[in-house]
C-alpha cells in the first residue's frame, strides 16, 4: 500500500466518522420535509434567507371562533438527532395562557412558553433535544378560545446534527486504519 491509498482511506474514514450537521432551516430541515396540520387559522412559515421559522396562532371573531386549535409544525427524523434552538413568544391575547407554544416529540407535548403573563410580554429561551431516528418532531402553536388575539412565536438558531458513529464501528474503522498504515510501512522496509 502506497501513501495516496493509506492518504484515501483516511479520508473514507474522515468521512464516515463526520456528522451531518444542518443550520437553520436548510438541507433536510427545508420547508419541503416539514408538514403543517391545524385546525384554525393559524400559520407557519420560514424566512426567505431559511434563518427563521414563525407560527402565528389562530385568531377569530368571536363569532367564527371555532374554539381550541393547535398549529403543528412537523418532520420525521431519518436518524438519531441533536436539535437545538432558541425561540421567543409573544402574545396579542389578555394572557399567554390563552396561546400557549411548545414542541411535540411522538404526539407529547411539551410547552416553552409560561402561563399567566399578561399580553404583550416577551417570553424567551433556548431548547435542546436529543431524538432517534423515526421520532416526529413538532413546533406547536395552540390557542384555547382562538380570539382576542394571537401569539407568534419565532424559531431561531436551528441545529440539527445526526448522531456520530457508533463506538464499535468506530473502533472497527481506527483498527483497520491501523492496519493499513502497518503494511504499508512494512513494504517500505522490505
Amino acid at each position: 500500500m502506497n501513501v495516496k491509498h493509506l492518504a484515501l482511506a483516511c479520508a473514507t474514514l474522515a468521512g464516515l466518522a463526520a456528522t451531518p450537521a444542518h443550520a437553520a432551516f436548510s438541507g433536510a430541515y427545508d420547508a419541503s420535509h416539514w408538514s403543517t396540520s391545524g385546525n384554525g387559522n393559524g400559520s407557519a412559515a420560514i424566512s426567505a434567507d431559511a434563518t427563521t421559522l414563525t407560527l402565528t396562532s389562530a385568531d377569530f371573531t368571536p363569532d367564527d371562533s371555532p374554539g381550541a386549535t393547535t398549529l403543528d409544525y412537523s418532520i420525521t427524523l431519518a436518524t438519531a438527532t441533536t436539535i437545538s434552538f432558541d425561540w421567543s413568544y409573544l402574545s396579542d391575547d389578555d394572557s399567554s395562557t390563552s396561546d400557549p407554544f411548545g414542541y411535540a416529540i411522538n404526539g407529547v407535548s411539551t410547552q416553552l412558553s409560561q402561563d399567566g403573563q399578561a399580553g404583550f410580554v416577551e417570553q424567551d429561551g433556548s431548547v435542546k433535544l436529543t431524538l432517534n431516528a423515526g421520532d416526529v418532531f413538532s413546533f406547536e402553536a395552540s390557542s384555547v378560545d382562538s380570539i382576542f388575539g394571537a401569539s407568534t412565536a419565532t424559531v431561531s438558531d436551528f441545529s440539527a446534527v445526526g448522531a456520530v458513529p457508533e463506538p464499535t464501528r468506530l473502533a472497527l474503522l481506527l483498527a483497520g486504519l491501523g492496519l493499513l498504515a502497518g503494511a504499508a510501512r512494512r513494504r517500505r522496509q522490505g
